[in-house]
């Protein structure tokens, strides 16, 4: 598990309720949410904080406690995972921590299903929560689990990126299917979060992971159904653009919070830099933003450029051995943000295609990244099925920048000026009001 951080919310302690501190382990294990969890309760002066720690396939640390609640014999944690809102309600039964985990993201349920704690150092009570866990589940006979596992490694040495770090995860899962370490995974939910976590371990690559539940499948043209479910996912987020403000000494700040595809959300991109237009600096925030689609990385880059259209980066895939090419836009509509100071916040937990652009904007010195190194994981791929529910998403390509003649995988898009996440904003802010000579200006 990772080292704790950061203590949480305040609530009142109940005397009847001192039982309950302490440090709880388990799982929740709804479908496409499963993780191992840890829960660290304590009281003093008349207040209840709590940690939370996660780990979930690739993926680990802790997470934000946005509300707690301590009974006598019930507990409410409320937190966020990428966005969406978590809630965990807990009462005790001999000894464990049992409830239910429900997340949603407004009105839509996103999952739900079983959680379950037992005291960190209680052998016995870690037993009978497995026990309990297992039955709540959807079952896994040893025929589909070793039938799963066999289909999944087919699919990483055909298809990842790399040949060497394939047959690496490979041979990972094989020796651990030697051992025995999968018998005693009985429910779908936990086959699939330490199957992934163990390709993504292998492969040192944080986006390779195991799903179960439905998922797209690679490879294939998605229905009218299907696309219309993405143009109203796009439309409801407000197409991924956030806040388009301008701040004191006229400097912009616009907020990305996904990178939805180009088709749905690029009229929106372009009405947000047509806002910003007229400012003399900007500040693109990236922090809290995630995304799959890499179109919608060119075009953002486009903004930034003027002139004829600028190599961008290649897209290089083993599968099929071809190589796309990416270069900025020759027309938008709209005046170009070219010339002007320009600042990309980044945090760690900035994933995916919007670390592209940070990456490529610093390359080719037009930006100055401001904030935390973002993760690592720098290659693009697909889900493909593995059963009627189980599903892997494996990397297929690479990137590689026209300017550097390389990518951010394994270390992260490193900031030029590294601070905390929540002060990033701030700290650009001010660098961009000296580079405009008016320091004195505050937001």
């Amino acid at each position: 598990m990772p080292i704790l951080a950061l203590l949480a919310a305040l609530v009142p302690v109940s005397t009847l309720a001192q039982d309950l501190s302490g440090s709880w382990k388990g799982r929740m294990e709804p479908q496409g949410l499963s993780a191992e969890l840890q829960l660290d309760l304590k009281s003093s002066a008349q207040a209840w904080t709590s940690t939370l720690l996660f780990r979930a396939g690739p993926d680990g640390g802790p997470l934000p406690i946005g509300e707690l609640r301590v009974g006598a014999e019930d507990v409410l944690v409320q937190t966020t995972i990428e966005g969406a809102d978590v809630r965990l309600s807990l009462l005790l039964e001999d000894e464990l921590l049992l409830g239910t985990v429900r997340a949603t993201e407004g009105t839509r349920v996103l999952a739900e299903g079983p959680v379950g704690l037992a005291r960190a150092a209680d052998a016995g009570a870690q037993s009978r929560l497995t026990r309990w866990l297992d039955a709540q589940g959807d079952a896994l006979e040893p025929a589909r689990r070793r039938a799963v596992i066999e289909s999944a490694l087919e699919r990483v040495i055909s298809n990842y990126v790399f040949l060497d770090r394939a047959e690496q995860a490979v041979a990972d899962v094989r020796a651990r299917l030697q051992r025995g370490d999968y018998d005693a995974v009985t429910t779908a939910a936990r086959l699939a979060e330490e199957l992934g976590r163990h390709l993504a371990e292998s492969t040192g690559d944080r986006h390779v992971r195991v799903k179960y539940g439905a998922a797209p499948v690679a490879e294939r043209e998605e229905s009218p159904a299907e696309l219309d479910a993405l143009r109203h996912e796009a439309e409801a987020d407000d197409f991924g653009i956030g806040a388009a403000r301008v701040l004191a000494g006229n400097v912009g700040d616009l907020e990305m919070r996904k990178f939805h595809r180009v088709e749905y959300a690029g009229d929106a991109l372009a009405a947000a830099m047509g806002k910003l237009a007229g400012t003399d600096a900007l500040i693109v925030d990236l922090r809290a933003c995630h995304g799959v689609d890499p179109v919608m990385v060119v075009l953002a880059a486009s903004w930034f450029f003027e002139g004829r259209p600028r190599r961008l980066s290649d897209t290089a895939r083993r599968c099929d051995g071809t190589t796309t090419q990416h270069w900025t836009a020759a027309w938008l509509p709209g005046r170009r943000y070219a010339g002007k100071p320009l600042y990309v916040l980044t945090a760690q937990r900035t994933f995916s295609a919007p670390k592209s652009l940070a990456y490529e904007l610093q390359q080719m010195r037009r930006a100055t990244i401001v904030g935390e190194t973002t993760g690592g994981g720098a290659h693009p791929g697909a889900w493909f099925p593995l059963d009627e529910r189980f599903a892997i998403f494996v990397p297929l390509s690479r990137s590689i920048s026209a300017t550097s003649g390389g990518d951010w995988e394994g270390v992260g898009v490193k900031p030029d000026d590294p601070c905390p996440a929540p002060q990033a904003l701030d700290r650009a802010h001010r660098a961009a009001l000296a580079k405009l000579g008016r320091a004195t200006e505050r937001r």
